[in-house]
């Protein structure tokens, strides 16, 4: 049977869910269609574009992104349910724990502390709060936390920094200045290959050697 991908203007949960009991595909293309996402949509239904090599080495010596992101907790925040799901997806491969956030707001929600989030994936583009201001309102709520923490240790000895990655299909020298200022700690093109996505985060996590499990940190 050929694959069904679904296009739509708009779609709630139960229409998405009606759409797979009618056998379209775990992906839905939202409308106005956009190049980059009718690629990773294809990408994910196909098969297609670069293998993943899970838990082998990467073409420059360093292990996999699945020992980087094995059991680490991501929150990706989209208002694009396509974008959500691809990201989720892409991230779950590597053995990552997703959460999903649908706005700038509903992120901060989920980030207010104590949160158990290692990292966050952030689109730039989201109505009402994009993720230029959403970065900064939580730079400012880490802020008010180190100052609260250290004040009563009496010593400067704990930061709160969640990593936060732009996530963008195209970014110039301009936009990824504005991600630096904002406070985010760079970006990650999409659709996610391995390689990139690998650079993106092996500043943040640590490496571990290959287990059955392996602990945040």
């Amino acid at each position: 049977m050929p694959q069904m991908i679904l296009l739509a203007t708009n779609i709630s949960n139960n229409e998405f869910d009606k759409a797979k009991s009618a056998g379209f595909s775990d992906t839905v293309i939202m409308k106005p269609l956009r190049a980059s996402m009718v690629g990773a949509c294809l990408q994910q239904v196909l098969g297609t574009g670069k293998k993943r090599q899970l838990g082998k080495e990467m073409p420059n010596g360093s292990t996999s992104v699945r020992s980087l992101l094995y059991g680490k907790k991501i929150l990706v925040v989209d208002d694009n349910v396509v974008n959500r799901r691809v990201a989720a997806g892409a991230l779950k491969i590597f053995g990552a724990d997703v959460k999903c956030a649908d706005s700038g707001k509903a992120a901060l929600e989920m980030l207010q502390f104590p949160h158990n989030f290692d990292a966050c994936f952030m689109d730039i583009q989201m109505p009402e709060m994009d993720g230029f201001e959403a970065t900064r309102r939580i730079r400012e709520m880490e802020r008010t936390a180190n100052e609260e923490t250290n004040g009563e240790c009496g010593e400067g000895k704990i930061e709160f920094h969640l990593p936060i990655l732009a996530m963008t299909a195209d970014v110039i020298h301009a936009t990824y200045e504005e991600c630096l200022k904002c406070g985010m700690d760079g970006y990650v093109s999409k659709p996610f290959e391995e390689e990139n996505l690998y650079q993106a985060v092996a500043k943040f996590f640590e490496t571990k050697p290959t287990t059955t499990t392996i602990v945040n940190s």
